[in-house]
């Protein structure tokens, strides 16, 4: 009975079990088809897509940044260089939370942030976000980059040497290492270069990896920039500027000097600047102006070189001619208008030297509206100079069709016209130069990095003639008259002929066409020297208010730049000195007074050289070589004694090393200026460092003296015998 019952209890289990297990091996029949319909899918039908997320899983697509082409100055000097740096940036996909709140915690700690401004980024639903750029190998140090999702990139990053002292011209560039201002952004795309690109794999924790199986582009880099400015007058002129605008209590102020025969920009300064290496301190105005070529102003006196120009070239007047200053005060459309001092009759050249606004406005009336107008357009004003700079601007000169009354004798002493300083720095070149317009330009060549070949070079280019070399001559000696006895004397340099022309402007009030009474604009333009001008400079200092006066602030200040440049010892310089060594040695001659140094020489060659001199002298001895010489009187007449010797004996090795060129014989140069000092010892090839000005009263080694090369000669000066 009981068997019966079991019996069916037990079919039914069986039944029940059968079925789950059907139920079981349909589902993973099903799961089955599904998986390898999946897979299909997959592998088959959408294998592109699949494999795109699989590469962003493990492939990540990078910028190769070219490095930057570096400049130059014209001493090869680097003004502009690129450091290594690095970049961090994260996959926020690959990190877990709690890692993007070490990043966030390590990254406030280390650059002064929010914690929640990483931990923004850190949010954000994307494969890349950067969270530093630009960071520098110490501070990069004190991030921990082995965190999953970390990427760290290193990067180039541009760094100035020079700081602020040339950053109107070369400007910055951006996060980005784009150019932003002044060359930097002019020369984009010679300094740019290509970026390139790569390919690179993320490991386990998210760290990005090279592989050279995958494609890749290699960056091309830009190319190298040599300016014509002189690094060395560059820094002179701005902490001279600097000086100058603190101790004036003056709003600004710019320097300038080029080479008057080239029209090559040597310094270009603008005070206050800012430091390129951190431009994000500064404000903006500062950052993307060069006030040098932007900025106009009126020059004032500084002008009056023009109309002096015009009115000799015209023949309208003689530097002789006697002119009545009506005693400091004249009347013209019912506007008075003064000399800064009372003044009777003057001659043209004194009307120029004591800067008689009343002396050039009744000269520039002979002349007229239309000469005038032609020759101060000749100078270039009124229209860019076409430098290779951006953001230069025109000026303000309106045509005489436009000019009121007052326009003519306002123009003709430096009023109703707008100039910037680089057009009147290139005006006065062409003065200094005997009467020839260059087109003044900052970049002397570009040049390949790969092998130092120049792609272009730059060479001076002519525009026009303003008028005749007598006529450029005279004005020269007119401005050079100025310096000696007029109003810019606080510019002479002892020993140095320099010329120039001061300048008090009163500037125009903000908002309204009249002049202020309480500010203006002090100034100086000049050159030197002035038979053989190398050099030609100008100063602006912007509303000085310890001293209204161009002869205070920016003669003082031209002065000091000069005698820093001419006791500097860079190629430049020699050069410089050794033209006026021998201006000065040629007037010397002339007067009778200079006395050649015939030490060393054979009796043969010193009797040749006083007798072609006229001078006269006495032999003492009977050696074949001068060893010493001395003025002194034979009877009432004064003669050169030269007392001889037997020629000097060196040693074989000493020969060896000097038909080599390792050793070189010191000339003897005391009693000489400093530039006929410095002159010599050029020649005799060697360089020198100068202590003092003047004359040189001592010298280091002595004369005859071997000395190797790089060797320097120390040469004591001072101001007088």
């Amino acid at each position: 009975m009981m068997e019966e019952i079991k019996k069916p209890i037990e079919d039914l289990f069986i039944k029940k079990r059968v079925t789950r297990l059907r139920t079981i091996a349909v589902f993973f029949v099903l799961l089955a088809i599904g998986v390898v319909i999946r897979l299909f899918m997959i592998q088959m039908v959408n294998t592109s897509t699949y494999q795109l997320l699989a590469k962003r899983q493990y492939e990540r697509r990078v910028t190769l940044d070219a490095e930057r082409g570096v400049i130059y100055d014209r001493n090869m000097n680097k003004i502009a260089v690129n450091l290594i740096n690095y970049s961090f940036a994260a996959d926020p996909s690959f990190m877990k939370e709690a890692d993007k709140d070490k990043v966030a915690e390590n990254f406030a700690l280390v650059f002064k942030k929010p914690k929640s401004e990483y931990r923004k980024l850190l949010s954000k639903s994307t494969a890349f976000v950067w969270l530093e750029r630009r960071v520098s190998e110490m501070t990069a140090r004190q991030i921990n980059d082995s965190i999953r999702g970390l990427i760290k990139l290193q990067s180039l990053r541009r760094h100035y040497p020079y700081g602020k002292a040339a950053a109107s011209i070369i400007g910055f560039t951006n996060i980005d290492n784009q150019g932003s201002s002044g060359i930097e952004l002019d020369q984009q795309s010679e300094l740019g270069g290509l970026d390139g690109w790569a390919i690179l794999q993320a490991d386990a924790l998210g760290r990005l990896r090279p592989n050279p199986d995958y494609p890749h582009q290699e960056p091309k880099n830009g190319r190298n920039i040599q300016l014509t400015i002189d690094m060395n007058y560059q820094t002179i002129a701005y902490q001279e500027l600097e000086k100058t605008v603190t101790d004036y209590d003056a709003d600004d102020g710019m320097v300038i000097i080029m080479a008057p025969g080239t029209g090559e920009i040597l310094a270009m300064v603008n005070y206050p600047g800012f430091d390129p290496n951190t431009p994000e301190k500064y404000n903006s105005s500062n950052l993307f102006r060069n006030r040098a070529v932007t900025d106009l102003y009126e020059p004032g006196s500084t002008f009056k070189a023009f109309s002096a120009v015009a009115a000799l070239e015209e023949r309208v007047r003689k530097p002789e001619d006697r002119i009545n200053c009506e005693n400091g005060q004249i009347k013209l459309y019912n506007q008075v208008i003064h000399d800064s001092k009372k003044h009777g009759t003057l001659t043209f050249t004194e009307v120029v030297q004591k800067s008689s606004n009343i002396g050039i406005i009744k000269t520039t009336q002979i002349l007229g509206e239309e000469k005038l107008y032609q020759y101060v357009r000749a100078f270039g004003f009124g229209n860019e100079t076409g430098i290779d700079l951006e953001g230069e601007i025109r000026g303000e000169l309106k045509h005489p069709a436009a000019w009121s009354g007052l326009t003519l004798p306002m123009i003709s002493i430096g009023q109703e016209v707008g100039v910037t300083a680089l057009q009147m720095a290139n005006a006065y070149s062409a003065i200094a130069n005997g009467g020839s317009l260059y087109k003044p330009y900052v970049i002397q060549a570009i040049i390949d990095p790969s092998n130092d070949d120049k792609t272009a070079h730059f060479e001076p280019q002519f525009i026009r003639s303003v008028a005749s070399k007598e006529t450029m001559t005279s004005v020269a000696g007119m401005l050079r008259e100025a310096v000696i006895g007029g109003t810019g004397h606080r510019a002479q340099i002892k020993g140095v002929e320099v010329a120039g022309k001061t300048g008090t402007a009163q500037k125009i009030e903000q908002g309204s066409r009249t002049y202020s009474k309480d500010k203006f604009t002090a100034s100086f333009a000049g050159f030197f020297p002035v038979k053989n001008p190398q050099l030609v400079f100008l100063v602006i200092v912007n509303n000085p208010r310890k001293s209204i006066w161009g002869e205070a602030s920016a003669a003082t200040t031209a002065r000091a730049i000069v005698e820093k440049i001419i006791n500097s010892s860079d190629a430049f310089a020699k050069s410089i000195n050794r033209v006026m060594a021998e201006l000065e040695q040629d007037s010397t001659l002339e007067k009778n007074e200079l006395t050649p140094d015939v030490k060393y020489l054979t009796t043969e060659t010193a009797k040749n050289i006083l007798d072609k001199l006229e001078l006269p002298y006495r032999l003492i001895g009977s050696g074949d070589m001068v060893a010493d010489q001395a003025w002194d009187f034979d009877g009432e007449k004064k003669v050169l004694l030269l007392k001889t010797g037997s020629q000097l004996t060196v040693s074989e090795a000493q020969l060896s090393e000097e038909s080599t060129g390792a050793v070189k014989r010191v000339p003897d140069v005391r009693g000489m200026s400093v530039r006929m000092a410095m002159n010599r010892l050029y020649e005799a090839g060697i360089d020198v460092k100068i202590k003092g000005s003047g004359f040189v009263i001592a010298q280091y080694p002595r004369a005859g003296k071997g000395i190797k090369s790089g060797e320097r000669c120390v040469i004591q000066c001072r101001p007088s015998l």
